[in-house]
């Protein structure tokens, strides 16, 4: 699959609320979305495959800094290297733009991401208690700090 990778716009807002609505536990809202699409200080990085969104990620920009509040591939793609792909080119993207550090959190039993992150450079950081609910877990608070 040759996927392409673009900012979000707000015709791309119901396929990504589609892709988190039946991927996550406490989904974001629309309004959430539009207003990260419509932001100077934020931005949605989509991943398509013939005009279908496979995955998103949402950064929030406080320069030099930035964080990763959600990502989220398709169940339909996952396992095929989209989320590294798609972060990957993201943090190409910050870079690019100034950015010199990303934050995030990550639940403490989603190895899967943890692993991901730590190959990409992310470093454990910290811990927040009870950060997630539904259900109630930690988070572990992770890092990554690009090199000039």
């Amino acid at each position: 699959m040759a996927f392409t990778y673009r900012y979000a716009t707000e015709a791309d807002v119901d396929a990504i609320v589609s892709i988190e609505e039946a991927s996550m536990s406490n989904p974001w809202n629309r309004d959430n979305y539009l207003e990260a699409v419509n932001s100077d200080h934020a931005f949605i990085m989509v991943a398509v495959d013939d005009d279908i969104i496979a995955g998103f990620a949402v950064f929030y920009l406080t320069p030099p800094e930035s964080e990763l509040p959600d990502i989220v591939v398709a169940e339909s793609y996952r396992g095929k290297g989209l989320g590294k792909a798609l972060l990957s080119q993201s943090i190409a993207t910050l870079k690019a733009q100034g950015i010199d550090t990303i934050y995030l959190e990550v639940r403490v039993s989603n190895t899967p991401a943890r692993t991901l992150y730590s190959r990409l450079g992310f470093e454990e950081i910290g811990k927040r208690k009870y950060f997630y609910s539904n259900p109630v877990e930690d988070a572990i608070c992770m890092s990554l700090r690009m090199e000039e």
